[in-house]
């Protein structure tokens, strides 16, 4: 990626455009408005984890993922991130991924300028930790997306190197079913166990690999639960004859695309 000073000078220069990196693409990353993330294996799995870092179920998912020696994409909220910056430590340290997911869970924001300052307070507080080789990644709360966001979003000379929204075509929840994403699973009263939670992030997955097809896997580590859901998703996996791969959110070809 071009730092900023550089990219301000060819612009200057050239009057050329600057490549937006918000997508105006309501499901993107994935592929005409589909579920198919383009240009990957269909054995590949990427973990994406969010709404912390929290004081319980953020340390039990770092286990659970150190024990099976897979990384994760995380998605923070600088509300939950201000006072825990050592697990943002321990993420990095682990060679996991860190990615902005606004101030706190609000789906809608008033003004544009609520929308910039959330997004701007998580990104001074994760960028530490992150990288120069990797990618910056922006996912909405909720998944909403529209248009003005990804124009204000594109008119800030920092938060334009972010790509995003960073969408899911596993855990993401239809309606009727109350165990095929984690934060259904755990809601009070639903009476969904771990297993269960875990075989149906597992058939997502496997219908993705019939259909051809990678998975971007939604998951929170607002509950302990969730990385008992994972430890026992990934021993699923490990026995199947599938040499499945996890990797980061940034190795996306069309991730890459937006970023250079």
């Amino acid at each position: 990626m071009l730092g900023l000073g550089l990219s301000l000078f060819i612009f200057a220069i050239s009057a050329a455009p600057i490549k937006k990196e918000f997508s105006t693409k309501t499901t993107f990353p994935f592929e005409g408005g589909g579920y198919k993330i383009r240009g990957v294996p269909k054995n590949v799995i990427y973990l994406t984890i969010d709404d912390g870092p929290t004081a319980n179920g953020t340390p039990a998912m770092l286990r659970v993922l150190e024990d099976h020696g897979v990384k994760a994409t995380f998605f923070i909220h600088a509300n939950q991130a201000q006072r825990r910056r050592h697990l943002l430590e321990q993420m990095y340290r682990e060679g996991h991924l860190i990615g902005n997911h606004s101030y706190s869970h609000v789906l809608d924001f008033p003004s544009s300028e609520s929308f910039i300052n959330s997004l701007m307070i998580t990104h001074n507080i994760i960028v530490p930790f992150i990288s120069n080789e990797s990618i910056l990644l922006f996912r909405s709360p909720g998944g909403v997306w529209n248009n003005w966001r990804s124009t204000q979003g594109n008119g800030n000379r920092v938060l334009r190197h972010y790509v995003g929204p960073l969408f899911w075509n596993v855990g993401g929840g239809s309606p009727g079913s109350q165990n095929d994403a984690d934060w259904k699973c755990w809601r009070r009263g639903n009476g969904v166990t771990v297993a269960s939670c875990a075989d149906s992030y597992y058939r997502q997955i496997i219908s993705n690999y019939r259909k051809g097809q990678a998975s971007l896997v939604l998951l929170h580590d607002v509950k302990d639960l969730s990385s008992r859901l994972v430890d026992r998703l990934i021993s699923m996996l490990s026995r199947d004859n599938v040499d499945w791969e996890f990797r980061l959110a940034d190795d996306m070809p069309i991730v890459k695309e937006y970023a250079n």
